[in-house]
């Protein structure tokens, strides 16, 4: 069983914005020797400076995943477009920190209690046996552990699922289960999401064997790299995983090259109320790394980056359409 941990302090905007402003210099390029002086002063200030990079050093390693002209405008031509591009990255810098401070490791539920997380909300929980399972945004599990088995159920959404070995002799098996059917992990790190009708399972580390409810001799092993979907009948083909699937458990959103309608509907599990796009812009491609904390502000930063605008007819009804 574990303890709450205490939310830290908010970083000032200020820090924030000198932050998001090296992270654009280190995207254009490397620094000089004089320019890396200046930015090693600038770390060594305080050790909020300090704190501050190193989660603009977070976002710098996913930017380096995406294709520069989509990663947030960085290399905007104008001066006042460039001072647009520090405002939004400090938005996305900010909202990092706040999605992580919003984290809760929570004690172990009680046998059968169902584990829930609201829109926008994420959660980890420890395991009594050490497995560690992360909550995505609107999502509900049920853990039982019994003599014979260790067995989650994910009734809704998207979990993050790093299992330990069993200490008892023998070791009891650990079993995903969804709608559709059963996962067993070998030694693994892996996401599992609940669709309509379908269940979707990345694999990060290890293997995991997916067991269709309804046809359990079409079953696959999905190795480390790979992701597949699958029915109560059958498994989809596996295709390869990017380790950017993982960026909403830093609060973050990273897409390349992703049609902004399916963009759209990633953006809308974590954004109160009905977020719509024009079938004229449905297809346009999107890249970027945007906050999952404020999803506002990430609208804002796709205005910024692509020929679009939102409409909002109100607070919680927003629409993308074109410019």
């Amino acid at each position: 069983m574990m303890m709450e941990q205490a939310p830290r302090q908010p970083l000032s905007e200020e820090i924030l914005q000198e932050a998001a402003t090296w992270l654009m210099e280190m995207h254009d390029g490397p620094l000089t020797p004089k320019e890396r002086a200046r930015f090693n002063q600038w770390r060594q200030r305080s050790a909020e400076h300090e704190m501050a990079w190193q989660k603009a050093s977070v976002l710098l390693d996913k930017l380096k995943g995406v294709p520069a002209p989509g990663a947030v405008a960085l290399k905007a031509a104008s001066a006042p477009s460039r001072r647009a591009a520090v405002k939004t990255l400090a938005l996305v810098l900010a909202a990092g920190p706040a999605a992580w401070a919003a984290y809760r490791l929570s004690p172990w539920p009680g046998r059968g209690d169902a584990v829930v997380t609201e829109r926008g909300g994420q959660r980890d929980l420890l395991l009594e046996d050490g497995t560690k399972i992360t909550l995505n945004t609107s999502t509900r599990i049920q853990v039982r552990y019994s003599d014979e088995m260790r067995r989650v159920r994910l009734l809704q959404g998207e979990i993050l699922v790093a299992t330990a070995t069993d200490n008892r002799s023998p070791a009891r098996p650990f079993i995903v289960e969804t709608a559709e059917g059963r996962l067993q992990p070998l030694g693994t790190r892996f996401t599992a999401r609940q669709l309509d009708g379908r269940s979707h399972v990345a694999v990060y580390e290890g293997a995991v064997e997916l067991v269709p409810a309804d046809a359990p001799a079409e079953k696959r092993l999905v190795p480390a790299g790979y992701q597949a979907a699958f029915s109560a009948h059958a498994v989809e083909p596996a295709t390869q995983c990017s380790e950017l699937g993982l960026a909403w458990t830093t609060g973050m959103l990273v897409v390349d090259q992703m049609p902004l309608a399916a963009f759209a509907g990633e953006l809308g599990r974590y954004r109160a109320g009905l977020l719509q796009v024009d079938s004229g812009v449905g297809k346009l491609p999107v890249s970027g790394v945007f906050p999952l904390a404020d999803t506002t502000a990430s609208l804002t930063l796709l205005e910024q980056t692509m020929p679009v605008r939102i409409h909002y007819f109100t607070r919680y009804w927003a629409r993308i359409v074109s410019k």
